[in-house]
């Protein structure tokens, strides 16, 4: 607490330098004016100014969810999209950027989690969004998960004449981006008519098709140069490909509406780093990614998978910096509330709105807007905290799809709806099969002196001699076969055998008793009509 301490002196110093300038400047006959007239009332006096000593402790200069945000239109209440720089820092920016960081670092790991926990992780606005539309489509298949909805004031309405106007994507207003869902096999063709109709500069891509063997996104672009795909009217080449560095693909695509003869280019990245359910492999690949889409002329479409969890990130990071270069400090809490306005379910894990914090705070640091030295080791140690909460709480595993059967799958209903979000994310616990009796489950890792009882240990030590001795035997392949209960006198394993087989060994047997006791003299002539029994074994299996 000893910097917030430090902070809040060196600002009043700096108040009180800029008040005694100030008199300085004015003229004698306005000093006196001011000196003889009646005294200011300290109701408007706190009002204007803050309370002073008596008062007690500052007012916080953080801006309210309602200051940046218009309930009313959804829209975020900046002057301009800005560019961060290096030089040329207004005293507001490098103030907001300032009082954020330290908010951050004075609340902590611990502080954060707990503050995501109560504030935001059922946090769901009451009276600003609605479903109506998006339960209407999940029947037919256009919405990945029935519980991330859609909120049916901020969707994007497709109005190119062709059928169908909905698709699951909101404007975040007062920015440059449009946040959905990974496309669908049902939904390729509405993203391209969005792409169109919005006349979108670029797409950033924030999931992989497969992850953990499971399908996230359904192709919707050519992969290499000079490769087409077509979706209903709209074709898209691939005119270039390239990947500046481990964690981005940048493609440029060259779009063809056919019905209305319409061409655009449209820049596509591609995060590959940055898994579901967690945080980015790095938050400065994140925020180069925003300066290029910055850079683009019109708008930007944000996707991962369920275009909540990454994507909502990714937006929240962007709003923050441009609350910051506003000069509008604002609070990670408040940021997502007023996200959550118009884009539901955003920011869906607490290591992600660290990661939030986080990012806001490597801008601030990249482009200089901290300057106060004693912060930097308060921010390295909470980076480092960061790194250890989110490698102690790794992303919920994922059931890989099996490979697929011989036989097809049933048809779905024609009213089935898809699965939640967590009903797809987070599987039933694997519970392992039981113990049989004596032994350990195969597989288990169990080390083989681990499991002999202590009294037992000299006699395993001379079977292992006598069996490094002993040539190698080969290996024994095995079936996998389901495990007796507990407690039976069954084993556990039992090789298949199948019926020839083991009429193959019996008949082998009585062949060779057989022929030791028969003398070497003329077979006596077996009754009629009753075959004898070598005869029967061989006619009936050997041949």
């Amino acid at each position: 607490m000893e910097f917030l301490k430090s902070m809040k002196k060196r600002k009043s110093k700096d108040t009180k330098e800029t008040k005694n300038k100030k008199k300085e400047d004015k003229s004698g006959s306005r000093k006196k004016k001011k000196k003889d007239g009646p005294p200011i009332p300290k109701s408007l006096r706190s009002t204007k100014k803050g309370k002073g000593k008596k008062g007690g402790k500052k007012t916080d200069n953080t801006k309210s969810e309602s200051e940046i945000f218009d309930p009313n239109t959804f829209t975020f209440k900046f002057d301009t999209n800005l560019m961060p720089e290096a030089e040329n820092h207004s005293s507001a920016q490098t103030a907001a950027f300032d009082g954020f960081a330290h908010s951050v670092v004075s609340a902590g790991v611990e502080g954060l989690v707990k503050e995501y926990y109560d504030q935001l992780a059922t946090f769901a606005p009451p009276g600003f969004f609605d479903r109506t539309i998006f339960d209407q489509n999940t029947p037919l298949k256009k919405n990945r998960y029935k519980d991330v909805v859609c909120n049916d004031k901020t969707r994007v309405v497709l109005h190119d004449g062709r059928p169908g106007d909905y698709i699951h994507a909101n404007y975040v207003k007062g920015t440059k981006y449009i946040l959905t869902q990974g496309p669908l096999k049902e939904t390729l063709t509405d993203f391209w008519r969005m792409v169109v109709q919005e006349e979108a500069a670029g797409i950033c891509m924030l999931c992989d098709l497969v992850e953990n063997g499971k399908p996230k996104c359904e192709p919707y672009f050519p992969e290499s140069s000079g490769q087409s795909l077509t979706f209903g009217d709209i074709t898209v080449t691939c005119d270039e490909a390239s990947q500046p560095d481990t964690h981005t693909h940048i493609k440029t695509f060259s779009v063809l509406d056919k019905k209305t003869s319409k061409t655009m280019k449209v820049n596509h990245y591609k995060i590959v780093t940055w898994p579901d359910k967690t945080v980015a492999l790095s938050n400065l690949c994140i925020l180069r990614t925003h300066r290029l889409l910055r850079k683009l002329p019109g708008i930007s479409i944000v996707h991962c998978s369920a275009g909540v969890g990454r994507t909502g990130t990714f937006a929240a990071i962007e709003i923050g910096i441009q609350c910051m270069l506003n000069g509008k400090p604002i609070k990670p809490a408040e940021l997502v509330k007023a996200l959550r306005r118009g884009f539901l379910s955003c920011v869906d894990m607490d290591t992600q709105y660290l990661m939030l914090a986080e990012a806001i705070i490597d801008c601030a640091i990249s482009f200089k807007y901290i300057d106060d030295e004693k912060l930097f080791p308060l921010i390295e140690a909470f980076k480092k905290q960061v790194a250890e909460y989110v490698e102690a709480h790794p992303p919920p595993v994922e059931k890989p799809i099996a490979a697929a059967a011989t036989t097809p799958a049933a048809p779905a209903a024609a009213n089935e709806k898809p699965a939640t979000q967590d009903e797809v994310q987070t599987p039933a616990p694997i519970v392992a099969p039981p113990t049989p009796t004596g032994g350990t489950p195969v597989g288990a890792g169990t080390p083989r002196q681990a499991s002999v009882p202590r009294n037992n240990r000299k006699t395993s030590r001379e079977k292992d001699k006598k069996e490094a001795a002993s040539p190698p035997r080969p290996p024994v392949v095995r079936q996998p076969v389901p495990q007796s209960p507990r407690g039976s006198k069954e084993r556990a394993y039992q090789p298949e055998k199948t019926p020839e087989k083991v009429v193959e060994k019996v008949a082998e047997k009585v062949v060779e008793k057989v022929v030791e006791k028969v003398a070497p003299v003329a077979t006596p002539p077996a009754p009629k009509n009753q075959p004898t029994t070598v005869g029967l074994v061989k006619s009936q299996y050997l041949e």
